[in-house]
């Protein structure tokens, strides 16, 4: 991936203000982990300096300049799969297994572990579990139906575009969960789900790979991950190492339910072993 490259007025700034500059433009990787607490502390400067420090630089504040840093991440699907075939011409098996395993421990320090653990209460509680997962996330949902049909715990997925989508949102209520995954940008679906949130009183779950998005601040509870870099193949390991996750959690969660449907299923599949063979 390009380096992300941010140029300051060091001319017009302090030497408080240079300072900060210097850090962020050798830490724009990290930015969007950081609030201004972060900043100040790493810097050694009041948190006072930090917040009059965007104004200088020539933003609005921490969260305008770290939506300038995602508008800059964006590239198009063409350049990312020209990344990933030149990243992967000698071996591409081998380098798409430790592009993964690099996801995955990127995704290790992003996920909160409060905001997994509330997903999975929120889940457990439910009295529906609603799943919107537009394009190439529609098989996290079935994975997740999947998962939860096997421990009594049904999920209706929405539709993936469009205004079908409201055919399942007029039924959620105060009891349901509605779990949405939101990768590049806000869609016109994630606007509805959430703007609906406020008027029919259901819980949303935002699974995210963005930094910075107002679906993260609106969203009731948010898990992040990470699909890989920018301009890089986007990669599912990550999301649907949380789904298994989740499952895992909620079976461990209703305890023995869970497991009395498991081993009816694993009776049915004897019961009938000879007409429906595995």
């Amino acid at each position: 991936m390009d380096k992300l490259h941010v140029d300051f007025p060091f001319d017009r700034m302090s030497k408080s203000q240079q300072k900060i500059a210097d850090f962020i433009v050798k830490s724009l990787e990290r930015i969007p982990f950081y609030n201004e607490e972060d900043i100040a502390a790493k810097v050694g400067v009041s948190i006072a300096t930090v917040s009059r420090f965007w104004k200088t630089a020539g933003y609005d504040n921490l969260k305008s300049f770290k939506k300038h840093l995602q508008e800059m991440s964006q590239s198009t699907p063409a350049r990312k799969m020209q990344q990933v075939l030149k990243k992967t011409e000698q071996d591409p098996a081998r380098q798409m297994i430790a592009a993964a395993l690099v996801n995955l421990d990127e995704t290790e320090q992003r996920i909160s572990r409060q905001q997994f653990q509330q997903a999975v209460e929120a889940l457990d509680a439910a009295e529906r579990i609603y799943v919107h997962a537009p394009g190439s996330t529609s098989c996290l949902s079935e994975l997740l139906r999947f998962r939860l049909n096997r421990i009594g715990i049904q999920v209706r997925i929405m539709a993936g575009s469009g205004h079908e989508l409201l055919e399942s949102l007029v039924h959620a209520g105060p009891q349901d969960v509605v779990l949405f995954f939101g990768f590049v940008s806000r869609s016109p679906e994630a606007t509805v789900i959430l703007n609906q949130a406020a008027e029919a009183g259901y819980r949303t779950i935002l699974i995210t790979d963005l930094l910075v998005s107002d679906m993260i601040d609106e969203s009731d509870i948010v898990l992040q991950v990470d699909r890989g870099d920018a301009d890089a193949f986007h990669s599912l390991v990550a999301p649907m190492v949380i789904v298994d996750s989740l499952a895992v959690s909620l079976a461990g969660r209703r305890g023995e339910p869970a497991m009395d449907k498991l081993k009816k299923l694993h009776s049915l599949r004897k019961q009938y072993a000879s007409l429906l063979p595995k």
